[in-house]
């Protein structure tokens, strides 16, 4: 092979390493075949987790998450979708129970999606979906008092900097949150850390259809060697996925914007693992949508 063939085939891997899907759960509206369905094509223990959810929203936004999930490996590790076996680790994250598979995934719902970042390598990765939108009872100054430990000094100037208006201060802090949850979940300590300790500093607006990276870390004054993956989904929901660099093909490839996926597509490969479940869908229905 050609020193150029080489070159491609190099770059091709590195831009195909990278698996971003949304999908957006709040407009899925399963009828009972579609419902029987999906909750057929997951772990048994899955759907027991997802059985004890009061509402029928946090039970959708799960449930696209196991699919999510087994569609990732499947198609991209390989593995037969009705042998695939996730398990849960010491944080309680699910990982596959077959660790010899060279692929990692995180997984987050809030607001109306859920998304998964996923990579065909070894690298550390979290992901995280933030709503842009503040919908709580207290005012924005006394949520962000009760905030003020978890965040830096540099970053309380660029959430509440002068000029910004509520909606954007608001829209800065979620901006924020979802990068230290991306780094926490990639790190795998869950709330064993100190947030006010990982301090960032952005550079670029985010928008819809670019990925920003240019946000940089700090830990305890540290530079981290660390990448962020910055996007909007939409006008109401930004998301971030942190990448930990122990190479440089990170950020050689090209940027990897989220798919928004349909419920078509969710499950076109799905295989059920289970006979359908009348009853479960019945006492699906039953519940509320949401408080």
């Amino acid at each position: 092979m050609s020193d150029l063939n080489v070159m491609l085939s190099a770059n091709i891997v590195r831009m195909s390493s990278a698996v971003r899907w949304a999908f957006n759960w709040k407009e899925w509206n399963p009828s009972e075949r579609e419902f029987e369905h999906a909750t057929s094509c997951v772990q048994s223990d899955e759907k027991e987790r997802l059985k004890r959810f009061v509402f029928r929203k946090d039970v959708r936004a799960s449930l696209v998450g196991r699919l999510l999930m087994r569609k990732f490996v499947n198609e991209y590790a390989g593995l037969p979708y009705d042998k695939i076996t996730f398990v849960r680790d010491e944080n309680n994250r699910p990982v596959l129970k077959d660790n010899s598979t060279l692929v990692n995934f995180n997984v987050s719902h809030q607001g109306s999606y859920t998304v998964l970042a996923g990579e065909i390598k070894n690298v550390k990765i979290g992901v995280d979906v933030m709503t842009l939108e503040y919908n709580e009872g207290k005012n924005i100054s006394e949520f962000f008092r009760l905030m003020n430990k978890h965040f830096s000094a540099a970053e309380w100037d660029e959430i509440g900097g002068s000029g910004k208006s509520g909606a954007e201060q608001m829209a800065m802090f979620f901006r924020h949150w979802a990068l230290k949850e991306s780094y926490v979940k990639a790190l795998g300590v869950g709330v064993f850390v100190d947030l006010g300790s990982i301090d960032f500093r952005t550079n670029s607006k985010l928008s819809a259809d670019s990925i920003t990276t240019d946000t940089v870390l700090h830990v305890n004054g540290i530079k981290q060697d660390w990448l962020f993956e910055e996007t909007l989904l939409d006008s109401r929901h930004c998301v971030a996925v942190a990448l930990q660099e122990n190479d440089n093909s990170l950020r050689l490839r090209s940027n990897t914007l989220f798919e928004i996926m349909n419920y078509d597509k969710l499950v076109a490969h799905a295989v059920p693992l289970f006979p359908i479940d009348p009853q479960y869908t019945i006492q699906y229905f039953a519940k509320y949508e949401q408080p």
